[in-house]
């Protein structure tokens, strides 16, 4: 059975490429999945796909994709690209960094100043309803 991405429902999880992202932010990401996975069960087209930013930023079609970045710049060639332009929603101890954009941009990094607090933000993310306002803005959920 062929599967499809829903180029606008479908979220894309981007982690750097490399050993270190590879290693480090994939199993992140793969947690992330099947939270926003059991949460869209219901409705075809609602999931997660965990991708690379060599792919995401080589695909001309990745712009219409909601994405949500793993990884802090330094390993992560997407979050550099878009950190600087999303609101800070969180931060603690300049260690722990969510950044979402919820006015329609559909973009969010979650990152830390190493793998830990990488986790964190992602904790907080889906903790602290970022992940649900995301959702609904992707998903056009009723609040």
């Amino acid at each position: 059975m062929r599967r499809y991405f829903d180029i606008t429902r479908t979220i894309l999880l981007v982690v750097g490429y490399g050993l270190l992202p590879e290693e480090e932010d994939r199993p992140i990401a793969y947690e992330l999945k099947r939270v926003i996975n059991a949460r869209g069960q219901d409705h075809e087209g609602r999931s997660a796909v965990v991708v690379t930013d060599t792919w995401i930023l080589n695909q001309e079609m990745s712009e219409l994709f909601p994405a949500i970045c793993v990884g802090g710049p330094a390993v992560n060639a997407f979050t550099a690209q878009i950190y600087e332009d999303l609101p800070l929603v969180f931060t603690r101890d300049q260690e722990v960094f969510v950044q979402v954009r919820q006015d329609g941009g559909k973009r969010a990094a979650l990152w830390g100043m190493d793998t830990r607090y990488t986790r964190e933000a992602v904790e907080v993310f889906v903790r602290d309803s970022f992940l649900d306002r995301f959702l609904d803005l992707v998903w056009r959920r009723d609040a």
